[in-house]
């Protein structure tokens, strides 16, 4: 468009600098015309005066067709018409008009002649001028021409071009712009066609990278929003989770409800396929678990295992540990660690026999340590009340031996005297030395009794458990008997409450001390175990002349004393004579895998 409009106006300034010139030409030889009929008049004066007025005339008109305006304006080429004809008047002017002129001026006959060929000469001075005219209004119309030309293509370079600009322009531009409204409403998967490698193809090529950034970054944004939605929810039920086990774990003391509602509570957060809480060394009776019965008994068989490998001695154990079974499925321990020892641990097989992950592990750790605590704060508890109950019992042994022992002792001493001043007279009959007799056993009898139950008072179960003071009492009884005594004991992995390993020990010190005074056996065999209804068993048997079980003897209060034992304990207590000779006590008792909700028994 510029082009055109540059050639339309430098065309238009040449026809016009050509122009001027044939203006100038036309007014010259228009004057030509008339300079022709000032030579005619000056011819008529020249008549009546001198000659200047026509050499004057003459030499006008040579000038004005010889000027430069008028020879300036003629055609280069010497065949064109307006040469030609500038050339005719010259000619006729030089050859017939001029010479004519001159002699009409000195003879006044030729005068009329002058006069027709002043009208031939002003014939071609209008053939000239016309010519010039003619070519004048040439140029003009070829200006004209040009300009409407130029117009004409103005106006279709000018169609043109708004079609190309809104083919080029404004169809990309809306389309940028239709795609920039669809990724401001989130729609990251639209994209502008591509197109030649203009400017604005290189700018849709720019935008198509730029949504794709941006695609790229919105859906990592996503991402990690949902990582982090993800993981704040599982924080949050992390921490409803510990919250809610440490609430019940100081509410109420640990017991089989408690780990129960731990292990549904992991069960709910992690998902697994099942899980078994194991506590002292080898016990399963009773023991917390969820999945299927096949899945716990296998978890049982773990727990073995691990109480095996984790006996006393072991070192502790703080960190989740992740074992492969031989069927390729992995279990968890998770150890329940106090900071200081394990108290047992919690086996879990995750579902889909996956690896846990890092928060799991830290949830399973940080329960373990809250149960751990809990126990170990029980077990301090329970060490307490065993302290403060055997400090008890000193007491009331101190207080007893103080007491009633020493009152036991001067009636002994003072049945002893009446009994020999009795024996000295003649006159004391066989009742009255029977009866003295009588008295004096049965002194001898509740003295004994007194020192049993001082001895029970001050007896004291130390940390080496129950095991041991059975073992120390065996010993005496022994040392004292030389009766030997086969011990086997399939309990070393339930812990009782020191009420119940009280009552367990005092009942098998009073069977041992039936024996001794009244069995006249050989052999004696202490037995503890389990039952399969999960119940406990303690059996002393021996081989004595045995008890007769229909016909008690009278003033023995042991074996009303061992059934108020056996009471305590929930159980009952079984004397019966033996086929082989001799006589068995049975202690059968129920068994929590867990302490009570009254958190007194422990396993």
């Amino acid at each position: 468009m510029a082009a055109l409009a540059a050639a339309s106006i430098l065309m238009s300034i040449t026809v016009v600098e050509l122009s001027s010139g044939d203006a100038k030409a036309i007014n010259i030889a228009g004057s030509l015309r008339m300079q022709s009929y000032a030579v005619q008049a000056s011819v008529h004066g020249s008549y009546h005066a001198n000659h200047s007025l026509l050499t004057t005339a003459i030499d006008e008109f040579e000038r004005r067709h010889q000027s430069s305006g008028l020879v300036h304006a003629l055609p280069q080429a010497l065949d064109h018409p307006i040469r030609v004809a500038h050339a005719a008047v010259g000619n006729y002017w030089q050859e017939i008009y001029k010479p004519l002129a001159q002699e009409a001026a000195s003879e006044q006959r030729h005068y009329p002649e002058l006069t027709t060929r002043t009208l031939e000469l002003v014939h071609h001075i209008d053939h000239l001028v016309e010519l010039v005219e003619e070519g004048l209004e040439a140029k003009l119309h070829l200006l004209r021409l040009a300009q409407a030309v130029s117009l004409i293509l103005l106006g279709l370079v000018s169609i043109g071009a708004v079609l190309q600009l809104k083919k080029d322009v404004l169809h990309p531009l809306r389309a940028l712009l239709t795609s920039a409204h669809r990724v401001r409403s989130g729609d990251f998967t639209t994209r502008v066609p591509p197109r030649q490698p203009d400017e604005l193809g290189q700018l849709g090529e720019a935008f198509n990278f730029m949504v794709e950034d941006l695609s790229t970054s919105y859906a990592g944004l996503e991402r990690r929003v949902a990582k982090k939605t993800r993981e704040l929810a599982r924080s949050n039920q992390s921490l409803s989770l510990l919250y809610n086990i440490t609430r019940t774990l100081s509410e109420r003391a640990v017991s089989h409800a408690t780990l129960q509602f731990v292990l549904t509570e992991l069960n709910a957060v992690i998902g697994v396929d099942a899980g078994l809480v194991c506590l002292g060394r080898a016990h399963l009776a009773g023991m917390p678990a969820i999945g299927s019965t096949e899945d716990q008994a296998s978890l049982q068989q773990a727990c073995l295992a691990y109480c095996q490998h984790n006996g006393e001695g072991g070192t502790p154990v703080a960190r989740l540990r992740v074992d492969t079974e031989p069927s390729g499925r992995h279990l968890l321990s998770v150890p329940l660690f106090d900071g200081d020892q394990n108290h047992g641990t919690i086996l879990l097989r995750l579902q889909g026999n996956l690896l846990p992950e890092r928060w799991q592990v830290d949830l399973m750790e940080a329960v373990g340590r809250h149960v751990g605590g809990a126990l170990a704060t029980m077990q301090r508890n329970h060490e307490r009340h065993r302290l403060s109950l055997m400090d008890e019992r000193s007491v009331i042994a101190r207080e007893l031996h103080d007491s009633l022992a020493q009152s036991l002792s001067y009636l002994k001493i003072q049945v002893t005297r009446l009994q020999a001043l009795l024996s000295g007279k003649s006159n004391a009959t066989g009742p009255v030395m029977d009866v003295v007799q009588e008295l004096r056993d049965g002194l001898n009898e509740a003295y004994r009794q007194l020192r049993e139950l001082l001895t029970t008072f001050r007896l004291r179960i130390d940390d080496r458990g129950l095991r041991a003071a059975i073992e120390d009492s065996i010993q005496a009884f022994t040392h004292r008997t030389h009766v030997p005594v086969r011990l086997a004991d399939h309990l070393e992995h339930i812990d009782l409450s020191p009420e119940r390993e009280i009552h367990v020990l005092q009942i098998i010190r009073e069977a041992l001390a039936n024996i001794e005074h009244h069995a006249r056996a050989t052999q004696v065999e202490i037995c503890l175990e389990q039952t399969e209804s999960g119940h406990l068993r303690v059996r002393i048997s021996d081989n004595g002349i045995g008890m007769d079980t229909s016909n008690p003897p009278l003033n023995r209060y042991g074996l009303v004393i061992m059934r108020d034992r056996a009471h305590s304990l929930d159980g009952n207590l079984l004397v019966s004579r033996r086929l082989a000779g001799g006589t068995e006590v049975q202690l059968q008792f129920p068994h929590d895998a867990l302490p009570r909700e009254n958190g007194i028994t422990l396993p």
